[in-house]
């Protein structure tokens, strides 16, 4: 945020108010004056909520797919695509023939000038079909994203000249570059190049100038009466309605991931198909998933985890065996669990708590907490360990692998 505020200039961008329309300011505010308004509105833009929001925060950390990304930007296009009608709205409100000029070269660049393929909108639909993989006609708005459509183009056309140039301004524009810089993050790490960046990239290099006529805009009403309430009552709107829509899309994500569980849930649709196995005998090895010999601490590692044979979409049985006075990892993870003592006797460290368990014994494990089973006896402790980690691991937004161990192994196979 801090580095947001450095890029303030307003020695760049207060003279150009003298050059628009002086007579409009009230010859009482300063330049000086108005720079701190300006600083602090766009202080409080910084350090709004909005730049914290879990889709955000999912991005910076590469935690997106391609998948998602198709389902985030897919909305996002039912936004764009009327753009140059919020712009628009705010015209029609303007009394000013100059300012109303400086947005129709600002509607201009959006147009691509003299070369039709570089249009904002053709750009972002390249991006849509060409980086995404998306069919447009296809789409259909969610309705969170129908609300926030609606309410921006509502504000714009039924909004004071005043109030719109506020809102497009910081509300709007003026966080542009830092939105897709964040937006491009997630996805370069999601795969997608740079060649289908061209739409992100550009507005990033450009909006800058888009902010500037529309902050010019909002600073030439400065002379009215509550001048700088309205306009922090409205960059909150702005940013709030933003935030909403952001969230809204980010928990969208989750439901997305299980739909199709769900749907064959709804549908009465069993995974079996007849040919599969059904049953894991007594006695029987399944496939080694994860193995571990170390030392941690002062304890001895030396376990091994057996992925069983039968098929599951929520369930995920798995046979951990730990050597004769040896443990298995300290870990956590986010699914939970329900540890069957079928062999051997130990302790178990739940969160907390510690617990004597022997054959027979039922221990269940909630998710994130840190968890541990020691081995006391002179021969095998085998338990079998039922999670939901097959729907768990659908709906966590994350890098899964890297949550369930509190000291993270260079063991490629886990990851299988």
């Amino acid at each position: 945020m801090d580095q947001m505020i450095e890029k303030i200039e307003f020695p760049r961008l207060l003279p150009s108010l003298k050059l628009d329309n002086k007579q409009l300011y009230n010859q009482s505010c300063s330049n000086t004056e108005l720079a701190s308004k300006l600083l602090e509105l766009r202080e409080f833009q910084a350090n709004h909520s909005l730049w914290q929001n879990p889709l955000f925060r999912a991005c910076q950390a590469g935690h997106l797919s391609i998948d998602d990304f198709q389902f985030i930007f897919g909305q996002y296009s039912f936004y764009a695509q009327s753009f140059t009608r919020y712009l628009a709205g705010l015209m029609a409100n303007l009394e000013s023939d100059v300012h109303r000029a400086q947005l129709v070269e600002n509607l201009w660049e959006e147009s691509g000038e003299t070369d039709p393929n570089q249009r904002h909108a053709e750009l972002f639909r390249r991006f849509l079909t060409q980086g995404l993989g998306i069919a447009l006609d296809e789409l259909k708005p969610e309705p969170a994203t129908q609300l926030f459509v609606n309410e921006v183009l509502s504000f714009c056309l039924r909004s004071p000249a005043c109030s719109s140039a506020a809102f497009l301004a910081l509300g709007t524009e003026g966080i542009v570059p830092q939105m897709y810089e964040i937006f491009v993050q997630g996805l370069q790490q999601a795969g997608v190049t740079d060649e289908h960046l061209t739409f992100f990239h550009l507005h990033i290099a450009c909006d800058d100038n888009h902010a500037v006529t529309l902050e010019n805009i909002m600073l030439s009403y400065a002379s009215e009466p509550n001048w700088f309430a309205t306009c922090h009552r409205v960059l909150a709107l702005a940013l709030d309605l933003r935030e909403q829509f952001f969230t809204a899309l980010y928990e969208q994500l989750q439901v997305r991931r299980i739909q199709p569980l769900l749907g064959k849930i709804q549908a009465r649709q069993s995974l079996s198909n007849g040919d599969q196995t059904l049953r894991h005998q007594a006695g029987q090895s399944g496939a080694i998933l994860y193995r571990n010999q170390s030392n941690q601490g002062k304890q001895t590692i030396d376990f091994t985890v057996e992925r069983l044979t039968t098929p599951s979409e929520v369930l995920d049985p798995r046979l951990v065996r730990i050597a004769p006075n040896k443990t298995n990892e300290r870990h956590r993870h986010a699914h939970e669990a329900l540890l069957v003592i079928q062999q051997g006797q130990g302790t178990a460290s739940i969160g907390q708590k510690q617990l004597e368990v022997n054959a027979g014994d039922i221990v269940f494990v909630p998710r994130w907490a840190a968890h541990q089973v020691k081995n006391t006896a002179n021969k095998p402790l085998v338990m079998l360990a039922v999670t939901d980690f097959g729907l768990t691991s659908h709906a966590f937004i994350g890098h899964y692998l890297n949550t369930a161990r509190l000291q993270v192994t260079q063991d490629a196979d886990y990851a299988q």
